[in-house]
């Protein structure tokens, strides 16, 4: 029975669906959404913005280090919440086919946060937010999007085949030209 783990997500929201066999219609795993307290710059941080420039430069060739900006850092943060609950999901269950759906700069760092391990799994990553559409249209978009992933991976497979087998022949006829 096959299995779909999928991840739609942007700056403020993800939602983590899966769809079995089974059942066509997708159905909503958990919904995480990004918290919008804003704390405000604590005296470290405030030094560390101000070294760098009462310094009265930068010093041998060195890139000033500025602090993210807080839209930046929440988005990091958030990054790293759905990263762990989406391989928390992965780490329950068996899924054959997991895709990830985001749109950048969030993908990026949604990316960024996720382990190798989790990227190897993945099927298929859009570039694109979807998190506006609703369940039967997301179902549609997401087989479409793992349906080219397995075409994409069985043409990747063929191509390494045959290159192994261009590779096996050569040696072949290299063994044979030394006898």
């Amino acid at each position: 029975m096959n299995c779909d783990l999928i991840l739609i997500a942007n700056a403020s929201e993800a939602r983590l669906l899966a769809r079995t066999d089974a059942q066509d219609e997708l159905v909503v795993l958990d919904t995480v959404l990004r918290s919008e307290s804003r704390s405000m710059p604590g005296p470290e941080r405030l030094a560390a913005n101000q070294s760098v420039w009462e310094d009265g430069g930068l010093g041998e060739g060195h890139a000033p280090t500025r602090p993210l900006d807080p839209l930046r850092r929440r988005m990091r943060q958030f990054a790293a919440l759905v990263a762990r609950r989406f391989e928390q999901e992965l780490a329950g269950r068996r899924f054959d086919r997991v895709a990830l759906f985001a749109a950048c700069p969030f993908l990026s760092e949604l990316m960024r946060q996720l382990s190798p391990a989790t990227k190897k799994m993945l099927q298929a990553v859009v570039d694109t937010d979807i998190s506006d559409l609703g369940l039967p249209q997301a179902a549609q978009r997401s087989e479409q999007a793992l349906q080219a992933g397995e075409y994409a991976a069985r043409r990747r497979d063929a191509s390494d085949q045959a290159r192994r087998l261009r590779h096996f022949a050569g040696g072949m006829a290299l063994e044979k030209a030394a006898a």
